[in-house]
């Protein structure tokens, strides 16, 4: 499931690094928005990642089998090993993925929105926390606080 956490996050996230690569200076009230609309994404990544899961069950593959499979199909320098019947469900998994993109990424759009961000600013916010320790630790303890 890593692999599909990792794709959400990056479309969550919507980082693009050349737009900010400046730091970007973030209030405390804005911090806070980003933490709310932050926890809220993970809550439906988890519940999309509980759908794959499942999705991936009904097509015969448990998802220990479904990593390795996507890990040696991105690495030019492995063979992928799979059955025929594993790569028919590996892509049907693959597809539905790509299916229900345009729509999680609506609907990530739309739960940073409604907690007062807008998406330039989350993704200015996430920029600045990956360059700043420091923001990085105020928002972790903000978390904690809010939880």
């Amino acid at each position: 499931m890593r692999r599909f956490k990792n794709v959400f996050f990056a479309i969550v996230m919507l980082l693009s690094a050349n737009a900010f690569a400046q730091e970007a200076q973030v209030s405390d009230a804005d911090l806070a928005k980003f933490a709310e609309a932050y926890k809220a994404v993970q809550v439906e990544n988890r519940e999309l990642q509980q759908e794959m899961v499942a999705y991936m069950k009904k097509e015969g593959m448990e998802v220990q089998r479904f990593q390795a499979i996507q890990q040696a199909s991105v690495n030019p320098n492995q063979e992928v090993e799979a059955t025929p019947a594993e790569m028919k469900s590996y892509k049907k998994v693959v597809a539905k993925v790509q299916e229900m993109q345009p729509q999680l990424q609506k609907d990530m759009m739309s739960i940073i929105q409604d907690k007062g961000l807008s998406i330039e600013r989350y993704q200015q916010i996430g920029a600045a926390l990956q360059q700043n320790p420091e923001l990085q630790q105020k928002l972790q303890n903000l978390m904690m606080k809010q939880e």
